[in-house]
């Protein structure tokens, strides 16, 4: 069986990468095109930057979404002290803990 590159998009539109289209057992010489996919080839130099997007006629490059910066887990947990009070009451006091025997 044949088979020709089709280049998938998820929902958005955005490249997520190469996968087959088998050829048609009932017409030979066309070829069965998988849901999200087109047979235009994403452009090759894509900058870092950016990612492929497919709006149904011509690939467009978008920006690519940045990561987070993680965060700073002190700074998480003083925030949430600072929110909830009787937390850091209870820290203070040494309440909830365990008590050590000696």
């Amino acid at each position: 069986m044949n088979t020709k590159p089709a280049y998938q998009c998820d929902l958005a539109g955005l490249f997520a990468g190469v996968t087959v289209a088998d050829e048609s057992p009932l017409e030979p010489g066309v070829f069965l095109l998988p849901a999200g996919c087109t047979f235009t080839p994403p452009p090759d130099d894509v900058p870092d930057e950016k990612w492929p997007r497919w709006n149904g006629v011509v690939w467009e490059l978008v920006n690519r979404p940045k990561p987070p910066a993680p965060a700073d887990p002190l700074a998480k947990l003083q925030a949430f002290l600072t929110a909830n009070p009787d937390v850091a009451d209870l820290l203070d006091k040494g309440e909830g803990s365990p008590q050590q025997s000696g």
